[in-house]
């Protein structure tokens, strides 16, 4: 059966805020204010009704601020200033909800940096659905190398490979859209899809799925970091593309979520880390548990 048919499915979904760093606005997209600006960290919290609590990321947590006490950690933290208020901590949201760390059976990861991982150690319970590639690049790097692409050891936890359900392995399904091919089918009902998002890791999980409120919903990660960029087709500065992981596959998946963006068959994308998606759909209470 098709995709686009067996999505039908509906799934509930909140997009929680849980800190934010720093940053030069022209970092993030060309002929941005060279100030620093908010970028939030934000996490999908979806309610599937078979397989119960889902999140995509975890955001900042206290275990990030242990993870850079040390050098050369310590620079991450220090060229992104984080701040999580105690109201934002990922815990606290979901207790606000009625939902309990045990209580969330998957989690999502676009990719391992630091502010996508640093609340994994929070859920025991999880399974934890990813791609390989970035894991294997950085675990090959130096401690160094690991710190200047955002990736902390120390976040993970012991078991994560016992854990972990690798996105590649899984079957194909059809996106929604032609053009985009195929993804993986990430639930076994095609509710939600994955796809392959490169360039600015070496593979990035984004994730497809409807909701009755939101219609189609395409959780992006950080292909794009604002939404206007790709509005106003301004990808990020020069500066970035120093740390990405593929200049020309990151151009390719921005252009293609740019037309995407544009078409008439438009899902929300949201962008991990955009304040505009935040005030246009942070905020809601879809998914709780009595």
């Amino acid at each position: 059966m098709a995709m686009t048919e067996r999505a039908a499915i509906p799934l509930r979904f909140d997009l929680l805020r849980v800190g934010h760093c720093g940053h030069p606005e022209c970092i993030a997209m060309r002929g941005g204010r060279w100030n620093s600006v908010e970028f939030p960290a934000l996490v999908g919290l979806i309610d599937h009704p078979r397989e119960g609590l889902v999140l995509y990321d975890t955001g900042y947590s206290r275990h990030f601020h242990r993870a850079t006490r040390s050098f050369p950690e310590c620079l991450y933290r220090l060229v992104t200033p984080v701040s999580l208020p105690p109201e934002e901590e990922l815990l606290c949201q979901l207790e606000d909800r009625g939902i309990r760390a045990g209580d969330i059976g998957t989690i999502v990861i676009s990719h391992f940096h630091a502010d996508h991982v640093a609340g994994l150690r929070d859920f025991p319970r999880a399974r934890f659905v990813a791609t390989r590639a970035e894991k294997m690049e950085n675990e090959r790097r130096g401690r160094f190398g690991r710190a200047r692409r955002a990736y902390l050891r120390e976040l993970l936890p012991d078991d994560f490979e016992a854990r972990a359900i690798w996105a590649p392995d899984l079957p194909e399904t059809p996106m929604p859209w032609p053009e985009w091919g195929r993804g993986w089918d990430l639930l076994g009902d095609g509710s939600l899809v994955g796809v392959n998002l490169p360039g600015h890791v070496a593979s990035q999980l984004g994730i497809v799925f409807s909701t009755e409120e939101h219609g189609q919903v395409f959780l992006v990660g950080d292909a794009s970091w604002k939404i206007e960029a790709l509005a106003e087709n301004r990808p990020p500065g020069r500066v970035a593309y120093t740390l990405f992981a593929d200049g020309t596959s990151y151009d390719r998946t921005f252009a293609a979520l740019r037309d995407l963006h544009a078409s008439p068959l438009a899902p929300l994308i949201v962008p991990s880390h955009c304040h505009t998606t935040w005030r246009r759909v942070g905020g809601t209470r879809h998914v709780h548990r009595a």
